[in-house]
């Protein structure tokens, strides 16, 4: 198996991102909150190791931990397009 996608936000991911899990996407919030992992900022480091990392609306949060860094409006684009052209089925072929 590859390494995980993994989506961090500061806050709570709008509801309608939890869909991301069905192709094996992670949700990952520095805060507490329903059906996301949490993880402690100072533990970012540690934690993203040997994953795909974004970070989602925080641009200086991405550059400080050197990933990738996502709008909320182009997470919306993502998944109209995974939903569009990459049902939940193709899954293990993205791992």
């Amino acid at each position: 198996m590859g390494a995980p996608l993994v989506f961090i936000f500061r806050g709570c991911p709008p509801r309608r991102f939890h869909e991301l899990k069905k192709w094996g996407i992670v949700l990952v919030s520095l805060s507490s909150c329903p059906g996301v992992e949490r993880v402690e900022e100072w533990r970012l480091r540690e934690y993203i190791k040997d994953k795909f990392v974004v970070v989602v609306g925080d641009r200086l949060l991405a550059k400080r931990l050197e990933v990738a860094h996502a709008t909320y409006g182009e997470v919306e684009r993502f998944m109209e397009y995974l939903k569009r052209d990459v049902g939940p089925l193709y899954k293990p072929y993205l791992q």
